[in-house]
């Protein structure tokens, strides 16, 4: 794995983005952990021991908070992406490193909360905003699912299912492990991928 979802660049030198940063992380643990309906603002302010009021210098609601947990996580994978598309990488080698990529995002809360919230309850343009990103990540392996069968490389079969089997699996993951283990979830994602792998791969005729 080239880099992790906790290397990702931020202005460490701007207080206040540092703090940003807290009610995001904040507001994504407690609606992974009691669901986005049963979390208030007044909740997150508490966690932080600070008013409010203080939050609507950083957030604008909830729903904001949501919208940008969600937001970042998939600008990581998104840069994920285009690591792996620079790198020239064989089609299975490419969504090997995608989907490892995609569970070390998801072992955080971050990514934990773009699988575990719904963004029914954000606005249309967020809805949007969220749904074209997830769609270029699954676009993006079916592409390869694709180009492995056209090169000889991976055995017949639909894309569409191929993908959603794939992403299926690895969102199931926070339902049922805590997040905040790295190294966990690697374990699960490498034993995912071989059984994946075994699947797609083509066997010799």
């Amino acid at each position: 794995m080239t880099s992790g979802w906790s290397d990702v660049v931020l202005d460490q030198d701007d207080p206040r983005e540092q703090k940003r940063m807290a009610v995001l992380r904040t507001g994504a643990r407690l609606f992974n952990e009691r669901g986005f309906d049963r979390t208030s603002l007044d909740d997150i302010a508490s966690e932080l021991n600070v008013s409010k009021r203080t939050l609507y210098y950083y957030v604008k609601n909830k729903d904001d908070i949501l919208f940008e947990c969600s937001r970042l996580a998939l600008e990581f994978l998104h840069d994920a992406l285009e690591r792996s598309q620079r790198r020239d990488l064989p089609p299975l080698e490419c969504i090997e490193l995608i989907m490892k990529n995609y569970m070390d995002l998801i072992s955080n809360e971050f990514g934990a909360c773009l699988v575990l919230s719904t963004d029914r309850v954000l606005a249309e343009e967020s809805r949007k905003i969220l749904r074209d990103g997830r769609r270029k990540v699954d676009h993006a392996v079916r592409d390869l699912l694709r180009k492995g069968m056209e090169e000889g490389f991976i055995a017949p079969c639909e894309p569409k299912i191929a993908a959603a089997a794939l992403f299926g699996a690895f969102n199931w993951v926070p339902h049922w492990h805590l997040t905040g283990d790295r190294q966990a979830y690697a374990k699960i994602a490498d034993e995912f991928m071989e059984i994946f792998l075994s699947g797609l791969r083509q066997q010799p005729v």
